[in-house]
């Protein structure tokens, strides 16, 4: 279809970027004959994942709007990219084979909308930038810190994933796969837990989630007891590290 430019309209505009691969925006416009917010939304939806592309459904809904309904699908810089009308308050779905894009405001969409009621109106851009291309968790970092002294002994476990794409949230997670913590830092921030030492030896590990996936890292032996004075010891990745830091300790711990 040969893309036109869209016609002006004098309403505003809000964007909204949206975390999950089946995301939903709502923009609540006046309705000039009936002096009540008309809602339009705009939703997609993956259909197939290619190397390099996506091939999306997007469906545009304006469920207050009597029919017949005129539904336009416009990109970015207002250019129109597909029309249908509707006879009933059913949505209107259009398919689109989205490829990656040099900068996301190339891959923002937005519905408006026709109806003998009333004038257009619009539903809220939607972008698929980061959506579609997001990266799932990997290469997760932890080590735990134990600490002695204070209101008592504690284990202070760091979790960090150098790669994934935001928001990433951060649990704290026991063996027996019970959630202890949960955190969501800021982008390229470390989450902390810290916790009391438990009564009986425990593993410990951390996960990182994403929209796209969840990775966890290696259960780590956690002692119980109390620590003797002095610095604080920490315990790596390595099982055998683990292992003969936990036996150490096990003679410092008081039944």
């Amino acid at each position: 279809m040969k893309a036109e430019q869209r016609p002006h309209t004098a309403h505003t505009r809000r964007g909204m970027r949206l975390p999950q691969l089946l995301c939903l925006a709502t923009l609540a416009a006046s309705s000039s004959s009936k002096g009540q917010a008309e809602e339009i939304s705009i939703a997609y939806k993956v259909l197939e994942v290619y190397p390099q592309s996506r091939r999306v459904l997007l469906t545009c809904h304006a469920p207050q709007a009597p029919p017949p309904v005129t539904y336009f699908l416009f990109a970015s810089q207002g250019i129109q990219v597909a029309k249908k009308v509707v006879q009933t308050q059913q949505p209107a779905s259009f398919t689109l084979n989205v490829t990656l894009k040099s900068s996301p405001d190339l891959l923002t969409y937005s519905c408006e909308v026709a109806s003998p009621s009333g004038p257009h109106e619009s539903s809220a851009p939607l972008q698929l930038y980061w959506e579609l291309w997001a990266k799932p968790v990997s290469q997760l970092q932890t080590n735990i810190t134990l600490h002695s002294g204070g209101p008592g002994p504690r284990a202070e476990m760091s979790c960090w994933a150098p790669s994934g794409s935001p928001l990433i949230t951060y649990r704290l997670v026991s063996k027996d796969g019970q959630v202890h913590m949960q955190q969501r830092p800021l982008h390229g921030q470390p989450a902390n837990f810290s916790f009391p030492l438990p009564p009986a030896l425990g593993w410990f590990q951390c996960q990182a989630e994403n929209s796209v996936g969840v990775q966890s890292s290696a259960l780590t032996l956690v002692p119980p007891g109390e620590l003797p004075q002095g610095p604080a010891l920490v315990l790596t990745g390595s099982l055998i590290s683990i292992a003969a830091v936990a036996s150490g300790m096990l003679g410092w711990t008081r039944l």
